[in-house]
């Protein structure tokens, strides 16, 4: 019954109810002397009109109440839907740089923070197996330095090597500012697993790449790429960082999202649904695909540390704690950009998801499905973004998740041993300790069918 005929019907439940009980009362008034009888069986079907009138009533206005959620159901499914086909079924990756640490004998460690400038930390202390299960805040003397890369083939380790280690004296005013902060060393820095669309990305211990899903574009054709370090996935296809710092790609490529071959030095990558975007050593970008809104323009950037790329638009976080944007910014995204001590940044469906150095999270954009409710998450060291719902990942590894829930998604409160998570379009992908993965949310194409596969990287 639709809300009109509801209405209809509470209108004529009232006014026949009334009609009948008047034409009764009046012709048990014609007959009250010629027939007693009948006036009071008249008499008493009009009571039945007047006494029927209240329960009719009432189920009209609990058809009007159930016609009018169903049509707001519908308004919203019909919202979400042009959402949907507005992202191109998105599917977000945050993509980080990796720590590099180096032992020199009595020494203690160092590790190098990949930023705009190279950055080298000296911990005066002997050097000790760092736990997987927690973070590390250091603190010390920065240096700038000129890197080159080599790669461990059998434990997956890029170590940054500089001709001027030994030149300990040279610190410019950024590094002072810098030495002055404590940093938060999060445990995982690279990203070896990926959500896209409508599939699933993963790094093996030796750097060959897994994937399970929608292959319609042959988005999944990973099995013969080798020596790569890092993954990420956009809506149609996946990008592939090499531990030498040359991109791969496979998938949808009639955007140009594909042509990344040329790219080199590159220390991190990031896809959106028809661009894709990459983050130099010296801490510039580059970017190539869909350029409708301005999301790939960012060439001008500078002393960026970490990129994330949604739809249709891309966003860069600074050494600074601050985020850069470029591209279409709907529902007040933009807002993000008045952040200050960013951490991470994550980018959703219509949705910012930023975490902070002390493991708090701040959000804006679409709240639609209350995906933005993230204020009260602490001890929160990673966070992803899927086209309605977010997801963080807990120090002590288990994971929170809020927004739309509708494939079941959000369904991640009983895992465990988490070390890495990555969101898709409306699946939830895991890295456990142990190197095998956990997924939820929808499965149409395979894409959260992950048990069984195992040593995946993770480190």
């Amino acid at each position: 019954m639709s809300e009109i005929q509801a209405k209809a019907v509470k209108f004529i439940s009232v006014i026949g109810g009334i009609a009948g009980a008047a034409l009764c009362i009046a012709l048990a008034a014609l007959q009250i002397e010629k027939d007693t009888v009948t006036a009071v069986l008249l008499l008493l079907l009009a009571v039945v009109f007047l006494v029927l009138i209240y329960p009719l009533y009432q189920i009209a206005k609990l058809a009007e109440i159930a016609a009018a959620q169903e049509n707001k159901i519908i308004t919203i499914a019909k919202n979400q839907a042009k959402m949907e086909s507005e992202v191109d079924r998105y599917s977000p990756t945050m993509t980080q740089q990796p720590i590099r640490k180096t032992t020199s004998g009595n020494q203690g460690t160092t590790l190098t923070i990949p930023r705009a400038a190279e950055r080298t930390i000296q911990i005066p202390v002997k050097p000790t197996a760092p736990s997987p299960q927690k973070e590390k805040m250091v603190t010390g003397d920065y240096r700038q330095e000129v890197p080159s890369r080599m790669f461990n083939g059998q434990t997956g380790e890029v170590t940054a090597i500089s001709d001027t280690q030994k030149n300990v004296g040279t610190t410019t005013e950024l590094h002072r500012r810098l030495r002055a902060t404590p940093r938060i060393i999060p445990r995982m820095m690279t990203q070896p697993i990926a959500a896209g669309g409508l599939h699933t990305v993963a790094v093996r211990y030796d750097n060959t790449v897994v994937a399970v899903g929608n292959d319609q574009y042959q988005q999944i054709n990973v099995n013969e790429w080798n020596d790569v370090i890092a993954v990420c996935a956009g809506t149609h296809h996946t990008l592939g960082l090499t531990s030498d710092g040359t991109c791969l790609a496979t998938g949808y490529k009639d955007l140009g999202q594909c042509q990344v071959s040329d790219w080199n030095n590159v220390y991190a990558v990031a896809a959106g649904a028809g661009h894709s975007v990459g983050l130099l050593e010296n801490g510039t970008c580059v970017a190539t695909g869909d350029n409708t809104y301005g999301q790939c323009n960012v060439r001008d950037w500078t002393d960026i540390v970490a990129i994330s790329a949604n739809s249709n638009y891309t966003v860069g976080l600074k050494s600074d704690g601050t985020l850069i944007v470029v591209g279409a910014i709907k529902k007040g995204d933009w807002g993000a950009i008045k952040w200050s001590g960013i951490h991470t940044v994550a980018t959703g469906g219509y949705h910012t998801v930023g975490l902070k150095s002390d493991g708090t999270c701040v959000a804006v954009g679409n709240n639609a499905n209350k995906q933005c409710e993230v204020t009260r998450w602490k001890d929160i060291t990673a966070i992803a973004a899927g086209n309605f719902h977010t997801v963080g990942l807990k120090a002590d590894g288990t994971c929170v998740a809020v927004g739309h829930n509708g494939q079941g998604q959000c369904n991640v409160t009983l895992w465990k041993d988490i070390i890495a998570i990555a969101a898709g379009r409306n699946h939830t992908v895991g890295l456990t300790k142990n190197g095998t993965l956990v997924a939820t949310g929808e499965n149409t194409y395979g894409q959260t069918s992950v048990f069984g596969i195992a040593s995946i990287k993770t480190m």
